[in-house]
Formats: structure tokens, sequence, C-alpha cells
């Protein structure tokens, strides 16, 4: 990496370093998470700009690697900050559709419904909104309501014929699972006639599925629960196959395998509001839904702040550490040579940089 100085890129450290002020609202928080991850991205472009002769360079270039580790990093920070944004956007817009259907089936329910406003529209537009939310969302917050900040939401679903009491009893079979359909990759595994214990049924699925990207565990009530990523499960969900050679199932023919997915923490497609009985459930289900949503955006809002935090403290430490090591650099090139093509390059890049502003900047 050539260690080389611009104006420029001292001004953007300066920049970057005086970014870490404080704001009151999640979305001045994000803005300033944008800004500094754009200020982290000029600093590393800037210790490519040093207008000094690599040949001319004492001894190996300083900090090798560092502005790419320190792009990478900061990189990764911008992602999980834009995600957790996305997710809060999102769980705000809900949170506002909810807010208006509960007071909609509130003013139904008290007998005096308000002109134009239909609490079964409220809730088919609620239900179109919410089929968005893995989209919307980018995974960061999945179907139970919980915050994955990785984006890494996942399904968790059970398959009909993979009982653990009718697996318990040993009898020779075969299963291939064909998860995303035939013609995919498959996963193989055979049963003797051993006694098969529920956790060692688990274990054996999830070696076998691991590598497809399904992972299984023994439930609470003593079944196998399988888990995908979210962003997958549509094609598990409609392609996954299934064929057995043995009992269980006979006929040694792939067929489709029958999953049934858990329940959402919140499912308006099930909320009905023609009569007063069905909106009192629906009323119960919005409170709940509003619970759950209002959890949701303040671990958002936790998890916003330590990612914008991270970005501006790591734009901070890179400004002090590129500028000190340029500074060095030039130091030494300077007293090393007297060519004056050295001289006039590094004369014309510090052209009007104050040294308050340098000591300002390497004091911080």
């Amino acid at each position: 990496m050539d260690t080389r100085l611009s104006t420029q890129g001292i001004e953007r450290a300066h920049l970057g370093r005086s970014s870490d002020a404080t704001v009151s609202s999640h979305a001045r928080r994000g803005a300033d998470a944008a800004q500094a991850a754009q200020a982290s991205a000029a600093l590393s472009a800037s210790a490519q700009t040093l207008p000094i002769p690599k040949s001319k360079l004492i001894g190996p270039p300083l900090l090798p690697g560092a502005a790419a580790n320190f792009t990478a990093s900061q990189a990764q920070l911008n992602t999980d900050v834009t995600g957790v944004q996305r997710a809060l956007a999102f769980a705000d817009a809900a949170a506002v559709h909810l807010h208006g259907l509960k007071a909609s089936l509130s003013a139904a329910l008290s007998g005096a419904p308000r002109a134009g406003d239909d609490p079964a529209a409220r809730i088919a537009r609620f239900d179109a909104l919410w089929r968005e939310r893995a989209a919307a969302t980018g995974g960061v917050l999945d179907a139970q309501l919980a915050v994955r900040p990785a984006g890494d939401a996942t399904r968790t679903f059970r398959l009909r014929g993979l009982d653990v009491e009718q697996w318990r009893r040993g009898s020779p079979e075969m299963l291939t699972f064909h998860p995303a359909g035939l013609g995919k990759q498959t996963a193989s595994l055979t049963f003797g006639d051993d006694t098969l214990e529920p956790a060692a049924f688990a274990r054996r699925l999830d070696r076998a599925l691991a590598s497809n990207g399904i992972r299984v565990t023994l439930a609470a009530d003593g079944q196998v629960d399988f888990t995908v990523a979210e962003s997958r499960w549509p094609v598990v969900r409609d392609q996954m196959m299934l064929r057995g050679a043995g009992k269980r199932f006979p006929g040694g023919r792939p067929s489709r395998a029958r999953a049934d997915v858990a329940p959402e923490a919140v499912e308006p497609g099930r909320w009905k509001a023609g009569d007063r009985a069905s909106q009192r459930v629906a009323l119960r289900e919005v409170v709940l839904a509003l619970e759950g949503l209002g959890q949701a955006q303040q671990t958002l809002r936790a998890e916003l702040d330590v990612a914008s935090k991270g970005v501006r403290e790591g734009t901070g430490r890179a400004a002090r550490t590129l500028a000190n090591d340029a500074a060095q650099s030039v130091t030494a090139e300077l007293s090393r040579t007297g060519d004056y093509n050295v001289l006039s390059a590094v004369s014309a890049t510090l052209s009007g940089l104050s040294r308050a502003r340098v000591e300002t900047l390497l004091k911080a």
C-alpha cells in the first residue's frame, strides 16, 4: 500500500473525527452512520493519493493491508447499520398501521364507528404490508419479531411422516431428501433395526441435512424441528421431496414433503372484522402485535446505536493512524533526499494546510 498524503485526506480524517455528536432520533443516527461510513471510504482512498514515487520510500510500506482491512470492517458495519435501519423503518410503519387498526376496531366495538373507516379494509392493508416483512427487513426482523442484526432470520417447520414415536421403533429404512427439488443436491441416511431414541434421531437428521442448509433439533415437546434460512424457506416449502425405502415410506418413489411451518407472531391473514366477536378477537391480536413490535423497535434502536458508534469510532481511529504514519513517511523522505521532484510534490500537497489543523488532528 502506498503511504502517501493529500490535503483532502487530512481534511476528511478531521471531518470523520468530528462526526461523533449524539443525536436524538433514529433517523438522524442513521444519517450520521451513513456519513461516517462515507468518510471511512474516503480515508481509505486518501492512503493511495500521496504523490511520492513508490521507489523513493524507505523500507517496506507502512501498515501493509491496514487500509484494506479497515475498509472491509467499515463496509460490514455500514451494511449492519443499513439492515437495522430498514428493519426499523418497516417496524415503525407497521406500528402506525396497527395503531390505526386498533382505533378503528375500538370505535366499531363501542357502537360509534367512524364514517369511512372500515376495519376490514385496514386489516387487508396491514396484511399486505406484513407479507413484505422478510424482503423489507432483509432478514433482520424474523417471523417471531426477534431481531437478527446479521440478517439471518430463519423459519422453523416440521415434516409429516417424521414423527419421533414412529421412528423410535427399529425398522430398516433409507431416507433420501431432495430439499430443493428433484435434480438438486440430496441428503441420504439409513436406519437399522435398533431402537432409535428421539435425541439420536434428531442428531442423525441434522448431520445428514446440515450441508443443505437445514438444521434439525429436538423440540421441547419431544418432536424434531427443522430450521432453514427464511430466504430459502419458499423453495423448501414448495420443492422439497422425500423418498423412502422401507415400511414407513413404501414404494421408493419421491413424493412432495408436507411441511408445517411454525406460526408467526403476527398473522393478520387470520383476523376478521365481520361481527363483534371477530372484532374482539382481532383487537386482542392487534394489542399483542403492538406489544411485540414495540419490544422489537426498542431492540432495533439499541442495535442502531451500537452499529453507528462502531462506524464513527472506527473512522476516528483510522484517521489518526493514517495521518500519523503518512506524516512520518513524509518526514523520513524529506530528511533523506534532496530530490527536487520529491520536494516539489510534497510542497504542492501541503499547500494551504495549516499547522494548527494538523496538530489538532494528531492530538485528537
